[in-house]
């Protein structure tokens, strides 16, 4: 058996594995319509500046002060990252206020754009938005699509068949002697909820109760029936707090008028994500990411629709990597655009102690540390590194051409 085919019964063998742990991003979404981030970040500041604010001199400075201060590729969480730093200065003043290119901004001013521009992205990523297409040249293909209340375009069928591929028949009746699969994302939306609900799968997330939950980190200890356990490491659009600690948190519907007090709890600024990751409830959501890393032999990261663009998330991957004995072995599924794959997963499989623990289904092909690509395709390139792509394989098994030369 060469070394490619040998590299391709390995990453098939972890696919398999019974301590299955996934990272997942915005990438999975996207073809639900719901927008990745610099799409995101153009609608929502749009909205701010053309609806929201359009009689709100002030608000409207803030924000136009704001968007030509950051860098020109800022996402809109660099923007309220941005954004939580003045309202910190303007704590930390005498007069309760800040200075924004001349003109005084209260702390009370700042707090209310913050909170605006929170529940625009709650409201966009719950009904969903699907941007222009265009050509280079700038003529449109297809238009806007946006939805609202009422008539929400987000759709949920890839979300369904992805965790039919993990709880189909690889796992039926398997349930006793395996232990939950746990996921881990970035994303604000409840589609990965949805589905195992809709699928019967009972999972943990960190809440107990009804219509309405409370969230404690003990309710995700696991139970004898649990078979999933979703640990949202950002936050979501259904979480409000009680307080600006945000130690506080409750699932609620989007229909409810209480609580009153708190908004919408995603993962937000103060000075940086990492700082405000300290701070509860996700500082312990980030403790448990880097313990389930830790845990056990045979243990795999499968990463999916992620681009490698948050650090912290990138440093607890690292820190299990580079643990003296790791047995963590880690799947990313990524494209790499002209051959060049996300620094940081580059960085990954390049390193001389560990990085043969990192394989990487690329649309170029199949990677292990430095090695590769191999199963190159002349007339094209591979898909597995899609979420559809991914449901395929794990439904399939490996594609037919790579599986004849693994026989």
């Amino acid at each position: 058996m060469s070394d490619s085919t040998d590299i391709a019964v390995q990453f098939e063998k972890h696919l398999g594995s019974p301590k299955q742990t996934w990272l997942l991003g915005a990438g999975i979404s996207s073809p639900s319509n719901i927008p990745l981030m610099v799409p995101l970040t153009e609608r929502i500041l749009d909205l701010a500046t053309t609806v929201e604010f359009i009689c709100d001199d002030v608000a409207t400075h803030i924000v136009d002060f704001i968007r030509a201060d950051i860098s020109e590729n800022a996402n809109i969480e660099d923007f309220l990252t941005h954004l939580g730093d003045f309202i910190s200065m303007s704590e930390r003043s005498r007069t309760c206020s800040v200075y924004m290119d001349g003109q005084i901004i209260t702390r009370d001013k700042l707090v209310f754009v913050h909170e605006i521009l929170l529940r625009l992205i709650s409201e966009t990523v719950r009904w969903g938005y699907k941007p222009a297409i265009r050509t280079p040249d700038g003529d449109e293909i297809e238009p806007e699509m946006a939805g609202e209340k009422g008539q929400g375009i987000v759709t949920i069928d890839e979300h369904m068949e992805f965790v039919q591929s993990i709880f189909g028949s690889v796992r039926a009746g398997l349930e006793v002697v395996r232990p939950p699969v746990e996921f881990f994302t970035t994303n604000y939306d409840t589609l990965l909820e949805d589905a195992l609900s809709l699928n019967e799968i009972n999972y943990q997330d960190g809440f107990s109760g009804g219509g309405v939950g409370f969230w404690s980190i003990s309710n995700y200890e696991y139970q004898p029936s649990t078979q999933a356990i979703v640990t949202k490491l950002h936050g979501s659009i259904d979480w409000h707090s009680q307080s600006e600690t945000r130690s506080r948190l409750f699932r609620v519907r989007n229909t409810d008028t209480y609580p009153a007090e708190g908004g919408v709890a995603m993962i937000y600024p103060q000075a940086t994500k990492y700082l405000y990751a300290q701070r509860d409830p996700f500082s312990e959501l980030f403790q448990r990411f880097r313990k389930r890393l830790a845990k056990g032999v045979d243990q795999v990261l499968l990463i999916c629709g992620y681009s490698f663009g948050d650090k912290h998330v990138n440093a607890e991957v690292e820190i299990a990597l580079s643990a003296p004995k790791s047995q963590l072995t880690v799947i990313a599924f990524a494209e790499e655009p002209g051959g060049n794959m996300p620094a940081a997963l580059n960085s990954w499989r390049n390193h001389d102690q560990w990085g043969d623990q990192v394989f990487v289904a690329g649309s170029q092909g199949l990677y292990q540390g430095r090695h590769g690509p191999f199963f190159t395709q002349t007339n094209g390139s591979r898909q597995w590194w899609k979420f559809s792509g991914v449901t395929k394989l794990l439904a399939n098994g490996l594609p037919d051409d790579i599986l004849e030369k693994t026989q």
